[in-house]
Parts: structure tokens; C-alpha cells; sequence
């Protein structure tokens, strides 16, 4: 998954560029969207992973399953993914994309694992520290998660803060082997 994601970014920053330059970034949000969703069906993955079928068969389904909703820009970039053999990396572009667009709109999206369910002082203190700490409207998305046993664990983008007793057993356990 991170080499996909590796290999997405450069996608994701050239289609953010244009949108941004264009003022279209809505637009190709939801032209992401499809896309990944049309590249996660499991026939369309087949069909991308199997060689009998050429770039040409391929972006023809795209073509025809987007209809007038793909622009010309879009199918610019899916023949230069097609060409460079990662139209499977397209769930991960939309990723970066929106990972791109949140940070121009001073958005931001994290994930809080806890081990039982916040509660709504816990909710107003994370909110509020998370917002100062990425200077950002941050959307926050509660998760329990009983394997951390206590504490929590959140995840904004690549930067994660573990704070469960799972992660503070497992680094005991590993100073303890050595």
C-alpha cells in the first residue's frame, strides 16, 4: 500500500496543480471519486491486472462507464496511467488529492483509536488541540478499538501519536528482549 501511495503522490500533485490553477478542484474531486470507485470494482481490477487486455479496451471502459462526466483532462490522465501501468494506484491519487485539497481549504481530517468511547470533554479538548496544532478546521473521526486496552491513538495524514498501553506494552516488551 505505501508504494502505491508513493507512486500516486506525483499523480495527485499534478492533478491538484491543475485543478487549483483552473479553480476546478470540486470537479476533480468527484472525477476521482468515480474513478477510484470504477478502479476498485473487482472486474475492473481484474481486467487492469490482466495483460490480454490492452490500455485502449481499458480506457474505453472508464470512458464509457464515466460518460459525459470524464473531461478531456481526465482521460489525459488515466492514458498516462494506463501507459505507465498504474491505473491501479487511482484510489491512492484521490487519497493524496484529498489529503492536498483539505490542506488548501485549512482542513484537515484525523483518526482517534481509543480503547472505549470518548467522551464529549475528551471530544471538545481533542478538537481543540488538534485545531491549534494543525491550524486547521480538523474533522475528526472516533473509532473504539479494545485491542489498544487503554488510551489512545490518533492519526492525521502520515503523523501518529500512539498513546494506547498496547504501544507502551509492546516497546516494555521490546526493551526487555534486548
Amino acid at each position: 500500500m505505501a508504494q502505491l501511495m508513493t507512486i500516486a503522490r506525483p499523480y495527485a500533485e499534478a492533478v491538484f496543480a491543475l485543478g487549483l490553477e483552473a479553480q476546478k478542484l470540486s470537479e476533480w474531486s468527484e472525477q476521482l471519486d468515480n474513478l477510484a470507485t470504477i478502479t476498485a470494482d473487482e472486474a475492473m481490477s481484474s481486467m487492469i491486472q490482466n495483460p490480454l487486455y490492452s490500455d485502449e479496451n481499458i480506457l474505453s471502459v472508464y470512458s464509457e462507464v464515466m460518460g459525459g462526466n470524464l473531461t478531456v483532462e481526465g482521460k489525459n490522465l488515466l492514458a498516462v496511467m494506463a501507459e505507465n501501468k498504474r491505473l491501479s494506484a487511482i484510489p491512492f491519487v484521490a487519497e493524496a488529492f484529498h489529503v492536498l485539497k483539505a490542506a488548501e481549504e485549512k482542513r484537515v481530517r484525523a483518526t482517534v483509536m481509543s480503547a472505549r468511547e470518548v467522551t464529549v470533554e475528551q471530544k471538545k479538548q481533542l478538537n481543540a488541540a488538534l485545531n491549534a496544532k494543525f491550524d486547521a478546521e480538523v474533522e475528526i473521526t472516533y473509532v473504539e478499538d479494545s485491542t489498544l486496552i487503554a488510551g489512545i491513538k490518533i492519526k492525521v495524514g502520515d503523523w501518529v501519536i500512539d498513546g494506547s498501553a498496547l504501544s507502551q506494552l509492546n516497546k516494555l516488551g521490546a526493551a526487555i528482549a534486548q
